[in-house]
């Protein structure tokens, strides 16, 4: 009995594969999240090139949150484009 506890949930294949599966997805998301940080000063800098282009504030901190809400915008924009999008044709 001792053997098939260790071999399930020890040793066992499934584990094995469950770990590997999870150790997958901690690289995937670590990974994700440097790229997004990493290009998140670029959106930002382009985005406040926009804002400024349409805004003409002379100030840096009226600036920097309009740039933020415009951010914000057009990301909820793109949640609920995606998320019509994904949601298919679901009878309730």
């Amino acid at each position: 009995m001792k053997e098939r506890i260790s071999d399930r949930y020890i040793l066992g294949n499934r584990y094995k594969k469950e770990f590997l599966k999870q150790m997958r997805m901690v690289i995937m998301i670590t990974l994700g999240f440097t790229i997004a940080f990493t290009w998140r000063q670029t959106i930002f800098d382009l985005s406040q090139e926009v804002v400024h282009f349409f805004a003409k504030t002379a100030s840096n901190g009226t600036l920097s949150i309009l740039t933020s809400i415009f951010i914000t915008l057009i990301c909820l924009a793109l949640i609920l484009i995606t998320s019509n999008f994904l949601k298919g044709n679901q009878k309730d």
